[in-house]
């Protein structure tokens, strides 16, 4: 387990928008190592569907609406990369909206129950998953898994994962 840097950026959710944005990575010889993008309008749509399913009112169907409407929009791609330093001002200098923060980044073994052995030692020491991406190629050897947690848990979980 390393904590890395992950940038966070909101890009329009238009065609060839996920273009620029690599070319500004190329331009400045950043490597994306790992990606995630999520439409804002399908998390609104999520967050109401739990709403229904749940029984629970997290806010007013209006509201929902409301902010289902602006949201389409805009999509967010969290990104880690080799050089987040240098990406983060060349995104910057591009005028998009970047924020940085630590998450940590799992090289496991590409086999089955490796990622559930992370969850697992995350459920023991009380720590909530907010969400992870990664991947592996069928074949090979090493998958990589990034994961968010609160920035409160980062530090009391090190020594949990020194045999993994």
């Amino acid at each position: 387990m390393e904590k890395k840097i992950q940038l966070s950026v909101i890009l329009t959710n238009t065609p060839g928008e996920l273009s620029k944005l690599c070319e500004v990575l190329k331009a400045s010889s950043v490597n994306i190592l790992a990606m995630s993008i999520q439409n804002a309008k399908d998390s609104v749509k999520e967050l109401y569907n739990m709403r229904e399913k749940t029984g629970r009112r997290i806010a007013l169907a209006e509201s929902y609406r409301g902010i289902l409407k602006d949201s389409s929009d805009y999509s967010l791609i969290r990104l880690l990369v080799d050089k987040p330093t240098e990406a983060e001002k060349a995104l910057m200098k591009a005028n998009h909206l970047v924020e940085n923060e630590q998450v940590l980044v799992f090289r496991l073994v590409n086999q089955p129950g490796m990622l559930g052995r992370v969850a697992k030692k995350l459920g023991e020491a009380n720590v909530n998953i907010d969400y992870i991406y990664g991947s592996a190629m069928e074949d090979a050897k090493e998958s990589i898994f990034v994961v968010h947690i609160a920035e409160s848990d980062l530090g009391r979980i090190e020594s949990s994962f020194k045999d993994l």
